[in-house]
């Protein structure tokens, strides 16, 4: 028995030593004390293998929130060839790791919901944009970043209209889902679709403006450097700005004019009331210079200040037009329409503060629409959350646990933003677009202010008005 334990013993020694000799770091001595730790991911993709094989792959890549400092990383353009090529690369594979994330994720949606015709639209307009992507090579030459560019430019095109699509399915689908599972859906979903455009639009930028001095006799010509907007056209759906000024840095433009770009988006709400009401109010902008200049990404600015002034024009026109007076209610006359024969002067003007510090803008917007209801104030940042009345739905189920959209019952709400009861269609819509309906836009505009580390909160004084404060995080 001795021998037998000797003989074990040097049998061993080798193996002893050896695990001495290299000790154990605090992680492999926690995972020896677990269970084996799974195998590294593969640093590239499978070769020749099924589309769904390589969706697996990329779902676990990892997916982050951009940065100003990455979106400024490789300079202002123009970029040399390894650079720009390097700026592809980097582009398609998280690009194909953010679409893969978005594909898994609607496939996670219980059966219903995930049949529901809008919201298969959305999962099927990412599956394609992944498998497009998927198809194009390396990026190792000028010609693999042009067939990139081509596909990336058709995804931008083609997502355009997600939102609203995201918005109708889950209002058709919410008695189907919990609502904390629908907004964390939408978070999440809203929070990636920002980073895959910005993605995508940020080295299209790049390249648009690197490629006539790579190219010079392929190139373009410029559009002129003062083109003027049509403010028909919402400004979050107009094409970016050339980025070949001298300000830019792809989309970020460093030399942004806060003054000028509120003056567009008020514009254009006040386009929406008009054709809505057939009057709008007036505005005023304060604090700080018309010339002072910004960095920052304009479209993200332009679409959270229209949504915010069109809750506050909305408000006011809405809490101060004067009540008619009782009457016959089959006798008609003019004076009763809800908006005859009042000016623009006959409304509380919408204030709009400006102030900068470095690092970081507050917007303020102050609007006289009577506020909004105590019992309705937690609810204005929830999804398709709307104060504008909607039409009788088919489908709706009175004994239904989730027969009130939005979580509450018939809420008045007199401030724009938020406090309705909800069910079929629901929106106040022009010829020029949409004045509010949705319920979205409160909620995102929420979170594009917080993209880059922003806030947006408002302030509530009930029968009086509301104080919206905007953050944005500058460069």
């Amino acid at each position: 028995m001795l021998r037998r334990t000797v003989a074990l013993a040097r049998a061993h020694a080798p193996r002893r030593a050896a695990f001495a000799a290299a000790p154990l770091s605090p992680l492999r001595r926690y995972n020896s004390l677990a269970s084996t730790p799974p195998p590294p991911a593969p640093t590239q993709p499978p070769q020749d293998v099924s589309p769904q094989a390589l969706l697996r792959y990329y779902t676990q890549s990892p997916t982050r929130t951009l940065t100003y400092q990455e979106l400024t990383m490789y300079g202002p353009p123009p970029l040399d060839e390894p650079t720009l090529l390097h700026s592809a690369e980097r582009t398609r594979k998280e690009l194909l790791a953010g679409l893969a994330r978005r594909v898994s994720q609607h496939l996670s949606l219980p059966f219903l919901p995930a049949t529901n015709p809008s919201l298969a639209k959305v999962h099927q307009l990412y599956s394609s944009a992944f498998f497009n992507l998927s198809s194009i090579p390396e990026v190792k030459t000028l010609a693999d970043n042009e067939r990139l560019c081509k596909v990336m430019a058709q995804m931008v095109e083609e997502h355009r209209d997600n939102i609203p699509l995201l918005a109708k399915g889950f209002k058709e689908s919410r008695k189907y889902l919990p609502d904390a599972t629908i907004t964390d859906f939408l978070d999440r979903a809203i929070r990636n679709r920002i980073s895959l455009r910005l993605m995508a639009e940020q080295h299209l930028s790049l390249s648009a403006a690197s490629l006539p001095y790579l190219h010079p006799a392929e190139a373009l010509p410029s559009p002129p450097a003062s083109e003027p907007k049509d403010l028909r056209v919402e400004p979050s759906a107009r094409p970016p700005s050339s980025s070949l000024s001298a300000s830019r840095v792809g989309i970020l433009d460093l030399a942004l004019k806060p003054y000028d770009l509120i003056t567009n988006c008020a514009e254009y709400v006040k386009l929406l009331c008009e054709g809505a009401y057939g009057v709008a109010p007036n505005y005023r902008i304060e604090g700080g210079s018309p010339d002072m200049t910004v960095g920052a990404i304009g479209s993200h600015l332009e679409y959270t200040l229209t949504e915010l002034l069109k809750n506050a024009f909305r408000a006011t026109i809405e809490h101060n037009v004067p009540k008619p007076e009782e009457k016959d209610p089959d006798e008609f006359r003019f004076e009763d329409l809800p908006h005859a024969h009042m000016l623009s002067t006959d409304f509380p003007e919408v204030l709009v503060t400006v102030s900068t510090v470095p690092g970081a803008m507050t917007i303020r917007i102050r609007d006289r629409g009577g506020g909004i209801p105590p019992e309705n104030v937690h609810n204005v940042f929830s999804y398709a959350f709307t104060s504008v009345p909607a039409l009788p739905d088919p489908d709706f189920d009175p004994d239904s646990p989730a027969a009130t959209y939005g979580g509450t019952a018939n809420a008045g709400y007199y401030g724009g933003v938020g406090g309705g009861p909800q069910g079929g269609e629901s929106a106040l819509q022009t010829n020029v677009g949409t004045l509010a309906g949705l319920g979205f836009g409160l909620p995102l505009s929420r979170i594009y202010a917080g993209y880059f580390g922003g806030s947006l909160d408002l302030v509530s004084m009930y029968g009086w008005g509301t104080d919206v404060y905007c953050v944005m995080k500058t460069v």
